[in-house]
């Protein structure tokens, strides 16, 4: 039986920048059962988030079509629904590479279970989520992907990041753009105080991962885009101290507080030497 159809194969809604993934490259056999299943396993885990994300990016743009933003806000946000879509399809094709068909679904269903933020007006619930979504969980993963992408080598798995993180950044600029809007508009007084609890449901998962269950690097597993454990914490505390602080401190967000929260949580990375 042929493979289903999917996103991918849509050529005629691909805008001009989205790159060709050579799905045919050969299997270069550095990798045994053990690993294909932890590098399929990774890749079949974020096919799923991925997909929770074109339920994310769907609401948040009915609720930023509600409150109001600038027209490139909305137009960005209301790509990145389908620019995740084709995520999805990107990571189930590869966790199909190593676990084989029959290991991964083909359909999935679901959407994620947004918080509610009982008392909040309605612009600061959209820009909370804005601020989730875009100026942590995506920024996260612009960094994340970055290093995966400087350790990867199997053509395949290559260009697979390069065609995501292409969009992540646009996903994670977008936040960074509605909250300077937001500010220049005279809202987002509350932001500072939110902020530390934002910042801690957005890391501690990955952060408590590794030093709960370590996993030291793998040069084979991160030659087919695979990073551990202590990888992706080292990631998260960068960026946590080079981009995401000194982001809301450049559109003028008061981080005094998560600053503190993140030095009482040792999560601010060491400085380089």
């Amino acid at each position: 039986m042929s493979s289903p159809r999917d996103s991918l194969d849509l050529r005629s809604i691909r805008d001009g920048g989205r790159r060709d993934i050579p799905w045919d490259a050969p299997d270069d056999g550095s990798l045994d059962a053990a690993g294909r299943q932890r590098v399929g396993g990774a890749w079949r885990a974020r096919m799923v988030q991925e997909h929770l994300a074109v339920g994310a990016f769907s609401t948040l743009a009915t609720d930023l079509a509600r409150v109001g933003c600038d027209s490139v806000v909305l137009a960005l946000v209301t790509r990145a629904a389908a620019d995740e879509v084709r995520h999805a399809d990107v990571c189930r094709r590869l966790a199909v590479r190593h676990l084989g068909a029959s290991e991964v679904p083909g359909r999935l269903r679901g959407v994620p279970s947004l918080p509610v933020r009982d008392g909040a007006t309605p612009v600061d619930v959209v820009l909370a989520r804005v601020v989730e979504m875009c100026c942590l969980s995506e920024t996260f993963t612009c960094a994340y992907l970055t290093t995966m992408l400087e350790r990867t080598t199997h053509p395949t798995a290559r260009a697979a990041v390069e065609s995501l993180l292409e969009d992540e950044i646009d996903h994670g600029r977008v936040g960074w753009a509605y909250v300077a809007q937001v500010l220049r508009d005279g809202g987002g007084a509350g932001l500072g105080s939110m902020l530390p609890s934002l910042v801690r449901d957005a890391a501690k998962p990955v952060l408590d991962e590794a030093r709960e269950e370590p996993e030291a690097d793998d040069p084979r597993l991160e030659a087919h885009a695979y990073l551990g454990r202590d990888a992706a914490a080292e990631v998260y505390a960068r960026t946590l101290g080079d981009v995401v602080l000194p982001g809301f401190d450049a559109v003028g967000v008061d981080t005094t507080a998560t600053r503190a929260m993140l030095r009482e949580e040792g999560w601010l990375a060491r400085p380089r030497p």
